[in-house]
């Protein structure tokens, strides 16, 4: 597992398992409903890009904690207010941080892997753009899908036996964590979608 995905775990883990079940719920909540509430899922995207970014400039005398707020309250409120191109921006993002991530699974020389992810950006940003409902319908079953895996996450943790297994096989398949993640993205795509299209064929 990357440092990530460590610090990610080890965040869980000091909230408790308790505080996987609101996750959880969030993450259905928006593996369901999320295209009614696309501009504030927009929104706390870029929020929680802004607290990554600032944490990871922020030097060990600084105060992060007001920096991150700051760069959240920032890119958030930008992002909600010009929602449109923020949408395709995050698209962009999600297809350079997919490309990056496998692309260095295959360790190739350094700079392949980044020009890889800088195209996935661009072609991810332009699918974006031209499919924006398809697009809205993505951003929020994603972070459904992240909010949910990490609720289980955070409650399988109360349980030393069920973590220790799922611990293993991420450490030795690298599709796990991917794969725990996927599946209610894509269960909630095709929901979402056929929601949209009932809606439409009602009216």
């Amino acid at each position: 597992m990357n440092s990530t995905l460590n610090d990610t775990l080890m965040v869980l883990r000091d909230a408790g398992g308790l505080s996987g079940l609101p996750l959880m719920l969030a993450g259905v909540g928006l593996m369901l409903f999320g295209w009614r509430l696309w501009k504030i899922c927009v929104a706390l995207s870029f929020a929680v890009i802004g607290v990554g970014i600032a944490t990871q400039f922020s030097h060990a005398d600084d105060p992060v904690v007001l920096y991150s707020g700051a760069a959240a309250v920032l890119l958030g409120g930008l992002s909600f207010w010009m929602a449109s191109h923020a949408l395709g921006a995050l698209g962009g993002l999600i297809g350079f941080g997919i490309v990056l991530y496998f692309l260095n699974l295959v360790r190739l020389p350094a700079i392949v892997p980044w020009i890889g992810a800088t195209v996935g950006f661009i072609a991810a940003a332009s699918v974006a753009v031209l499919y924006r409902r398809h697009m809205i319908i993505l951003v929020t079953a994603f972070l459904g899908g992240l909010m949910f895996t990490g609720g289980l996450l955070a409650v399988l943790m109360a349980f030393p036996a069920l973590y220790g297994t799922f611990r293993s096989m991420s450490l030795t398949s690298a599709i796990v964590v991917p794969f725990l993640v996927l599946v209610p993205v894509v269960m909630s795509f095709f929901y979402q979608v056929s929601e949209i299209n009932r809606l439409r064929a009602d009216s």
